[in-house]
């Protein structure tokens, strides 16, 4: 059993996932994070980045076969400081494509195939966390009507996965993030404090906002 002292857990490597709406400027953020990134593209959105030096990227195939090997080398050796997959819910949907493909449903996805790609999804992000290096996902935001035990009704802000995906994946990070334009400056933030309206948390730093620049703090 390995005991460690509260003092050495902040060395810790950071699981974080942001979220916003297309064009917010999910995949700029990635190439903006310090040291070395690998991004393992998904939705193939990458050529923002074309001219970041600090960033490799992997294309994947349709049916995402190549996952399972990138997992792999990266737990045997990881030269990076981040590894980003963009996006979640694309990978999401991807999955769900492709077990609906291999069905007899005309390609229509079955009960078990949700079921299968919630399992694979959350396994996937919990391999990921295994690996040396800061893990960072994100998703595209929906909103989503919520009816409280009150009977209150409230629009909430949510990474676009299916319910108990997002309730998964955002307890295994850190950092769940919005991103949103500020009224005051014109500038986009990470929302980083969450409400009833809004799912967001930051259980490293405790802070409400950050600059994009500023998402992994004191490296």
């Amino acid at each position: 059993m390995q005991i460690l002292k509260t003092k050495d857990l902040a060395t810790e490597k950071t699981t974080g996932l942001i979220y916003g709406i297309p064009g917010m400027g999910k995949t700029t953020l990635l190439g903006m994070l310090k040291g070395k990134t690998l991004i393992i593209d998904i939705d193939k959105g990458t050529r923002v980045l074309e001219d970041c030096e600090n960033v490799d990227v992997v294309r994947v195939s349709e049916d995402l076969h190549e996952i399972p090997e990138i997992l792999r080398e990266l737990q045997t050796k990881c030269s990076y400081q981040n590894v980003a997959i963009d996006s979640l819910s694309e990978l999401e949907r991807g999955l769900l494509t492709y077990y609906g493909r291999l069905g007899n449903n005309n390609g229509i996805p079955s009960i078990q195939d949700y079921q299968r790609v919630d399992f694979k999804l959350m396994d996937w992000c919990r391999q990921f966390r295994a690996v040396k290096a800061n893990i960072f996902f994100t998703a595209w935001e929906t909103q989503k009507e919520i009816t409280a035990t009150t009977g209150e009704k409230y629009s909430q802000a949510r990474p676009l996965l299916r319910d108990k995906n997002v309730d998964n994946v955002c307890g295994l990070c850190d950092i769940v993030g919005q991103i949103v334009t500020s009224t005051k400056d014109g500038e986009r933030y990470i929302r980083l404090e969450g409400n009833n309206n809004v799912v967001a948390k930051d259980r490293v730093y405790k802070r409400k906002f950050c600059k994009f620049e500023e998402l992994i703090a004191n490296e």
